[in-house]
């Protein structure tokens, strides 16, 4: 008898992301939680850091979709458009590379 499949592998994304204002980094953590506080625990991406006005959540590669669209239709303080995706990448490396160096 073949064993059971199991569903398929987890792997992170982590998606960068800009803030219209450095002042709203506050706000990101609250809004973020109350957005997915109804997601199932596995599947609720974490907002990893902020610098500044950018910033950078880990997800499952399956949600990447479900969240860059969470992350861009997120109001803060009553103004939207205030977070706006700006990548993703498979590693935390690449991601701090290609979004977050001071070129």
């Amino acid at each position: 008898m073949a064993p059971a499949m199991a569903g398929p592998k987890w792997r992170d994304r982590y998606i960068a992301f800009e803030l219209a204002d450095a002042r709203l980094g506050r706000d990101v953590s609250q809004a973020l939680h109350a957005a997915t506080s109804t997601w199932p625990k596995e599947d609720r991406p974490q907002l990893l850091f902020l610098e500044g006005r950018r910033g950078l959540v880990r997800c499952g590669h399956l949600k990447k979709d479900e969240v860059v669209a969470m992350l861009n239709g997120l109001r803060l303080r009553d103004s939207a458009g205030s977070i706006r995706t700006i990548g993703a990448s498979g590693t935390i490396r690449r991601a701090r590379l290609r979004y977050f160096s001071k070129n």
